[in-house]
């Protein structure tokens, strides 16, 4: 008889010799059910890949500085295309965080900045497969200078100040909330040549965000968790998440961080 898909195998042993029968039972059919959604997981990712073809995006401009956050050099205009553009890597896709960091704001959002943490730490990695950027509404020298507070050295940083591409993709003044300011997302864009004319266009694919709506009285919040670490390893946890949030009062001491 052929083993289900859904039932991992059993020489995998993830526990330690002395573990009593009783967990071993237990942890056996929580492991059928982790395998199977791994299993759910990638299917949905095929899913989103399958989806039919989003809208053109309108051509809009933002402001970008230096690669380097200390650097003093004159900012310059960037548009989506050119953020999109293959350039000497090739990549065609785009993704673009939207950070939670209205006009006129000092930091980001507490969240949004923990996000942006593991953002930055695996940057130089997701590099070699598509172009990233950091887009807030918040004036550029506001964004780089918290940046540079964070220690952000590997990402692009860019300003949408004066267009109104962060509304357009549904991440400021949202009708479904009473919060009017810049929400945090993910969108995912494709750089396509213009057969019909000169130049390229962006086309949209994806996008996701934290919210899902209110469900019981909770407003559900958890669309973004795969894309961060802290919350899945607090899933290992006998705590779980808790009522944790993240601060942005913290220190670096001697390798742990002290909150």
């Amino acid at each position: 008889m052929a083993t289900s898909p859904q039932i991992p195998d059993p020489a995998i042993r993830k526990w330690p010799a002395m573990t009593p029968s009783d967990y071993i039972t237990a942890r056996r059919s929580l492991l059928e059910k982790e395998y199977a959604l791994v299993g759910q997981i990638e299917e949905v990712a095929a899913e989103r890949r399958r989806l039919p073809e989003g809208p053109i995006m309108p051509e809009y401009t933002f402001e970008e500085g230096p690669y380097d956050l200390l650097s003093d050099a004159p900012s310059h205009k960037v548009t989506l295309v050119e953020l999109a553009s293959p350039g000497d890597l090739g990549h065609r896709t785009l993704v673009v965080y939207h950070l939670m960091m209205d006009e006129g704001a000092k930091s980001a959002c507490p969240s949004c900045s923990m996000f942006v943490d593991g953002l930055n730490g695996v940057a130089k990695h997701v590099a070699q497969r598509f172009n990233f950027a950091i887009i807030a509404k918040a004036p550029l020298s506001e964004i780089r200078e918290f940046a540079k507070r964070r220690g952000w050295n590997d990402l692009r940083f860019l300003s949408s100040a004066g267009t109104s591409f962060q509304t357009d993709m549904n991440v400021e003044a949202v009708e479904w909330s009473d919060y009017k300011g810049q929400m945090p997302g993910m969108s995912v864009f494709r750089y396509e040549e213009d057969t019909d004319a000169e130049g390229a266009k962006i086309r949209f694919m994806y996008q996701t965000s934290p919210h899902f709506g209110m469900q019981g009285g909770n407003d559900v919040i958890r669309g973004m968790d795969l894309l961060a670490a802290p919350w899945n390893l607090f899933d290992l946890t006998p705590e779980g998440r808790g009522n944790w949030d993240p601060s942005l009062d913290y220190e670096q001491k001697e390798g742990a961080v002290k909150v």
